[in-house]
């Protein structure tokens, strides 16, 4: 009996580490940051708009990717003055451990102007499309909070 035990223990030990190390493996190639911004004298935008810094972590170069994030109120509620959830799809190479920043405008998206700033949240990376024509997805962020 005892010897099943630890047979069994040993078997389930071995699953839950080879377990862990397949999941590490299939780490994001990106890891991606935001702030909203109001300034009051920007050239990018005249309401308001978005920095995104994006850093390629994979080994490829990035030739485009596809940036999804929502908008919420200070009390956590989703903005009223846009649609809840913003995409934008950006072409630009982004060489193995750089980074890219960009100023995303938002003026278009917004139904009036908003009385304070807006917090971004829910932020990932939905495809990335690599210069070799490789394509890495997660459609509904689910790989960005694991």
């Amino acid at each position: 009996m005892k010897n099943n035990f630890f047979r069994l223990s040993i078997l389930l030990s071995l699953m839950l580490l080879s377990g862990c190390s397949a999941f590490s493996a299939e780490r994001n190639p990106y890891s991606i940051a935001a702030d909203f911004v109001m300034d009051e004298e920007s050239d990018e935008y005249k309401i308001c708009g978005a920095d995104i810094t994006f850093y390629n972590h994979s080994l490829l170069t990035v030739k485009e990717f596809e940036l999804v994030f929502f908008l919420f109120n200070s009390e956590g509620e989703p903005a009223s003055e846009c649609p809840e959830r913003l995409t934008f799809y950006i072409e630009k190479e982004i060489g193995p451990d750089e980074d890219f920043k960009i100023c995303l405008n938002l003026d278009s998206f917004m139904n009036f102007i908003p009385e304070a700033p807006l917090e971004i949240d829910y932020l990932y990376v939905s495809k990335i499309i690599f210069s070799d024509g490789s394509v890495w997805e997660d459609p509904y962020g689910f790989k960005a909070f694991m």
